[in-house]
């Protein structure tokens, strides 16, 4: 009975070692606390907070450090903003350039072919899902060996 429970015990361990390792610190905060996080004013602060500490600063050199650090991430703050308004544009742009595009292609083909070509657009989409579905979960690895195996791998390499 003794055994039983060590083992069971040892297992039970392993189990919960091993999804503790899977949770990544940024999956598993909040989004409330995620949300904190991004404002400029608490990373300059929590990057103050880590010099404070290691460099063992006075009140006068943590605020003059704390404005550098908000100033920063300020800057920052608007360069990442920019950049998304930047992305959404060209997302938007690529979008309505494929659809003038598949206008164009739907045009010249028969209705036989666009059934067809609209079947090869659905297995596009299914196997563009399976891939971003496998990005996004914790056992990828699985999906990545499963990928190769199709495909093939390539040999060893060979001097050429």
């Amino acid at each position: 009975m003794k055994k039983l429970l060590i083992i069971v015990a040892i297992f039970s361990l392993g189990v919960l070692s091993a999804q503790a390792q899977r949770v990544s610190p940024r999956n598993g905060m909040s989004p409330d606390k995620r949300a904190e996080m991004a404002s400029p004013e608490k990373r300059a602060e929590m990057a103050t907070n880590r010099l404070a500490d290691k460099l063992e600063l006075d009140e006068n050199q943590k605020e003059q450090i704390y404005a550098i650090h908000l100033e920063n991430a300020n800057k920052r703050q608007a360069e990442m903003e920019a950049r998304k308004e930047e992305m959404k544009a060209k997302r938007e742009e690529m979008k309505t350039k494929h659809e003038a595009q598949q206008e164009k292609i739907t045009s010249v083909l028969t209705p036989e072919q666009l059934t067809k070509y609209e079947e090869l657009q659905d297995e596009n989409k299914k196997r563009m899902n399976a891939v971003r579905d496998a990005r996004t979960n914790p056992d990828r690895e699985k999906f990545r060996k499963g990928q190769r195996g199709e495909r093939g791998t390539r040999g060893p390499r060979t001097q050429r």
